[in-house]
Parts: C-alpha cells; structure tokens; sequence
C-alpha cells in the first residue's frame, strides 16, 4: 500500500542532544501529533517518519525507515501503532536497533537503562497522558553508555544477525 508521508523536521533547540524521530501508521496518527506537541514545549529536535493520513499504510516500512534514520544519526526513535507489537517486531529486526514495547513507566525508564534507542507504544493499549509520561521517562533516564547488556546484546546480534 502506498501512503503519502512527508518527513517533518521540528528544530527547537540545540537544548537536548539527541534527534527523536517519531513514526506512526494509521492507528497512532492522533497520538503522534499529540506527541509531537508534547515534545515541542521541551523543546526537542523532532523529525516526523510517520504517515499523516488515517488511509491504512504499511507498518513495516516506516519503522525500518525510521530505525535507518536512528542508526545513520544516533537518534532515539518512537513508534506509534495500534497494539505496539508490529512496530516492535519489525524495529528488532534492524540490526543495531534495540526496541521495546513499552505498556508503562517503568518499562519505559528499564528500556533506556539497557540501551533501547527506539520505543513502540500502542495507541489502543495507553491512554494519551500514559503515553506522555512513558516517553518523558525514556528520554530523561535515557544513557547511551556501553554496558555490559549493551555489550552483550551487540554479541548476540553479531552471533544471529545476517551480515
């Protein structure tokens, strides 16, 4: 399916250092552009990989797009879905890309803690002011540290991943 998509770029401040690109299929359209005025007011430099029409699109694309755009800049990615479950799968399936499916606060602080660069949150499953909270606690407790998760993470995609 083809869907008309224009990329975004909101600059606000040099304030925050990391690119947050935000993606969306037809089912997260009205959170993304809640989201994204959410993160406006903290002044955030926001790119916009998402569709921007409720016709049905195809999921898969835009999270490897924005996974791509992740990896290329050393952003930090969100993704919006109905369920946040095919963001999810299909982000994980991007070798370098680190994604959780975050229901809540404190799946959201433990994501950035271990080092996931991209959070797929489900707009049938969150209410919007849950969805707010979960993206603020990912991006103030996010660490882009090698640990020793991250370290063995990177093991396992270098044992599993295709070259």
């Amino acid at each position: 399916m083809n869907t008309i998509r224009t990329i975004t770029y909101y600059q606000f401040s040099k304030k925050n250092q990391y690119k947050i690109y935000i993606g969306n299929d037809h089912a997260g359209l009205e959170y993304k552009n809640i989201i994204i005025d959410h993160l406006k007011q903290q002044e955030y430099d926001i790119i916009n990989r998402g569709t921007n029409t409720k016709q049905s699109c195809d999921y898969n694309e835009i999270a490897t797009e924005l996974c791509s755009d992740v990896l290329r800049d050393k952003g930090l990615g969100i993704l919006i879905c109905g369920s946040g479950v095919g963001m999810s799968i299909m982000s994980n399936k991007v070798k370098g890309i680190r994604c959780g499916q975050i229901n809540d606060y404190n799946s959201a602080k433990q994501a950035a803690e271990i080092g996931c660069n991209v959070i797929a949150l489900g707009s049938r499953i969150l209410g919007i002011e849950v969805a707010k909270q979960v993206i603020d606690a990912f991006l103030n407790s996010y660490q882009n540290v090698h640990t020793e998760i991250n370290e063995t993470i990177s093991q396992i995609e270098q044992d599993n991943f295709r070259k």
